[in-house]
Formats: C-alpha cells, sequence, structure tokens
C-alpha cells in the first residue's frame, strides 16, 4: 500500500538491518527503543492479526521465535517481551525487545502506567463468564 511506512520499505528491496526472512514476513534489526529491539514484519499491508490466514500467522511465529531465542541468547535474558500495537503505523508488526537485567520490567510501562490512566477492572465471576460466552458464541457463528 502505497504511502504506508513498512510497504514502501519493504518496496524497495534492499531493506537495512535485514536479519531473515521467509515467505511472508521479515525480520529486522531495529535497536529503536532498547539494545536488540527487532521488528517482524508481514510483507502483504494487512492492519491486524484478525486480518491474518493461518500461512501468514505461522511465518510470523517461525521468526518471532527464532529472533527472540537469539535475542534471549546474545544479551543472555530469560525472555523476550512481544508487543503488536499498530495505532501510528497500521501495517501488521510486531516488536521483540529483550529483556535486558539491567533494565526495568516492559510491565512498568505498558500495565502499570496504564493503571494509573485507566485504573484496574475487576469484574465478576459472573461477568468474566459472561464475555467468555459471548466471545465463544461470535467465533462459532463465523
Amino acid at each position: 500500500m502505497q504511502g504506508c511506512l513498512f510497504c514502501d520499505l519493504l518496496a524497495k528491496g534492499n531493506i537495512n538491518g535485514l536479519i531473515m526472512e521467509n515467505r511472508h514476513a521479515v525480520a529486522l534489526a531495529s535497536d529503536s527503543f532498547r539494545e536488540g529491539h527487532c521488528v517482524i514484519d508481514l510483507k502483504k499491508h494487512k492492519k491486524s492479526v484478525s486480518e491474518l490466514d493461518m500461512d501468514e500467522y505461522t511465518s510470523i511465529c517461525e521468526l518471532i521465535t527464532k529472533v527472540s531465542r537469539a535475542l534471549e541468547k546474545k544479551y543472555d535474558c530469560d525472555k523476550t517481551y512481544l508487543l503488536s500495537i499498530g495505532d501510528k503505523v497500521e501495517h501488521i508488526h510486531f516488536h521483540l525487545i529483550p529483556k535486558h537485567k539491567d533494565k526495568c520490567s516492559m510491565g512498568v510501562y505498558c500495565f502499570d502506567r496504564l493503571q494509573e490512566i485507566e485504573g484496574v477492572r475487576k469484574p465478576s465471576d459472573s461477568e468474566l463468564n459472561a464475555l467468555a460466552t459471548e466471545i465463544r458464541k461470535i467465533i462459532d457463528s463465523s
């Protein structure tokens, strides 16, 4: 899609920071937010996880797993954070950010900040069960 940051990047061909790619996705070194930050990007323009077919999803997950393992080995960390937000760039992509031992948890930025702004919801068991039932019905009717 013309005018999309990721589509334009992929269209130019020679991509800086290319780690690896497969049929549907590319893994790119970014280093933007924390050392080792990488991005997994779908080659085709789609905005949401809900738009992915199973082959695209599998391709993305393959790269997420391989790059996460490499980051954990390189930085001797226990895990990598996986984020997909897509508010500024409406092209499905996933951020992989190593959990460095000398840095604070990403939960501080995500959930603590969200809690500070919006508070914590405390749904009852019946509310949770009603939500689960409603979502199941939507899935079953699709």
